[in-house]
């Protein structure tokens, strides 16, 4: 990035930047377990070095009259030792680093907030921080820099493509939305790891790809747990799915788009059946005609005229409300990055990586690390029954995993007994229904 004064946020920027300020922000989150403990004076020169390669990163929000925007901080982002919640909220004021390094034993974590890039971007960032830390740790030759990094951009690719006569509305019907007690204030971050070659053995027997086969299991799980009285409630999935690769683009801030999964049968048919379905659905969804048809919609909305010339605070409220009613069609989102790596000296010297989000319900993140295929699932729903469905379903098919939790035993007994009161709750509702008569009268 240019060493300007400021730049505009791009097109989702502005949606998540109507979150400044709120307790909840949309923040992701990359770990990676070395194989020593962390040395947090070596990933301080690591973070210093890549932050001279990725300089858009390191920036605050600020708020003006008609907008937010990022400015450049003068500040030199720390590393600091875990301490904060997973995915913690990134915007404080206007000198908060929109980014967060920290570290806990082996693990080394990148914590981004959405209003400045996306998963792919981030990940560029990513590779540059392990690159350099096991460059200075375990004297492994020091990497090239990359393509991404060169060709690295701040572009607002959304404007740049914006076509308005390409702009549709997709009309969806009313989905099935989880519900539950939510403990906002304690989410449940699980960390479920599976075999890679397992899982794709599996896929490629049933003509899928693993995506696809993950999709299926998440619907398979929210089938088991849905109410007879939602059966007719379609379950919806949105995908992140890359914008780059359609229109050529490199840059580092958000570009992506949102393809769309729907299961309608009321009861759950076999795994098999339903990756057949999603993959149909994503092979249509993922192309880019149908991706740019949400995408212009988005920046339609966004330079309409009334809410340009609207003051921000009105902008805040109807971006607000926009994301709130599209996430009433919404059941729940997975997110696949597919296989990292790093470079062969590099890879020898990290176990696992892992993704996360900060969630309002419940979402499903997936990558690729060797033969270490991590699925980081983030809840704020106490009752953990769609976990364990999801769990059973690989188990089922003889792919056994494990699960790693940010609980220690207390949080995991407050849990189940806040999911203990909602089963009750529920039972008692089931028997007030059967006592009803059809017609609604006594």
């Amino acid at each position: 990035m240019a060493r300007t004064a400021w730049y505009r946020l791009d097109n989702v920027g502005k949606f998540y930047s109507a979150e400044a300020g709120r307790h909840a922000q949309t923040v992701f989150r990359f770990a990676a377990e070395m194989e020593d403990e962390v040395a947090p004076e070596l990933l301080q020169q690591a973070l210093d070095a890549t932050v001279a390669l990725f300089p858009g990163f390191n920036v605050s929000l600020r708020s003006g009259l008609f907008w937010h925007y990022l400015e450049p901080s003068s500040q030199r982002p720390r590393v600091q030792q875990e301490a904060l919640p997973i995915c913690f909220g990134l915007h404080a004021g206007p000198k908060s680093i929109l980014f967060r390094v920290s570290y806990h034993v082996r693990r080394i974590n990148l914590e981004v907030s959405h209003m400045i890039s996306d998963g792919r971007g981030t990940l560029s960032f990513f590779r540059e921080l392990i690159g350099q830390y096991t460059h200075l740790r375990y004297d492994t030759p020091a990497l090239p820099c990359s393509e991404d990094v060169l060709l690295a951009s701040n572009e607002d690719s959304f404007s740049k493509h914006f076509a308005r006569g390409k702009a549709a509305s997709t009309p969806t019907q009313r989905a099935y939305r989880l519900s539950g007690i939510r403990d906002r204030s304690d989410p449940t971050y699980l960390e479920y790891h599976l075999s890679a070659r397992e899982v794709h053995e599996h896929a490629s027997a049933l003509g899928v790809s693993v995506t696809s086969l993950i999709i299926a299991a998440v619907i398979c799980a929210l089938c088991d747990g849905r109410p007879a009285s939602a059966a007719n409630q379609p379950i919806r999935l949105t995908v992140p799915v890359d914008l780059r690769r359609f229109f050529g683009s490199d840059t580092m801030r958000n570009f992506f788009g949102l393809a769309t999964v729907t299961y309608h049968e009321a009861h759950c048919e076999p795994i098999g059946y339903v990756a057949t379905l999603v993959q149909e659905q994503l092979k249509n969804a993922a192309r880019r005609e149908q991706l740019e048809k949400r995408m212009n919609q988005m920046i339609a909305l966004e330079r309409n005229l009334l809410l340009r010339a609207a003051p921000l605070f009105l902008k805040d409220l109807v971006l607000g409300l926009a994301t709130r009613i599209a996430n009433r069609d919404i059941t729940t989102a997975v997110s696949s990055l597919g296989r990292i790596s790093f470079s062969d000296e590099v890879d020898a010297h990290v176990r696992s990586v892992n993704l996360q989000t900060s969630t309002a319900d419940l979402n499903f993140l997936v990558c690729t690390f060797g033969d270490d295929l991590s699925i980081g699932i983030a809840t704020l729903f106490t009752d953990m029954r769609t976990v364990r469905a999801f769990c059973r379903i690989f188990s089922d098919m003889g792919i056994h995993g494990f699960l790693n939790i940010n609980k220690d035993a207390a949080g995991v007994a407050r849990s189940l007994r806040s999911a203990q009161l909602q089963e009750t709750v529920e039972h008692l509702r089931q028997l007030r229904e059967k006592e009803i008569p059809h017609d609604g009268l006594r």
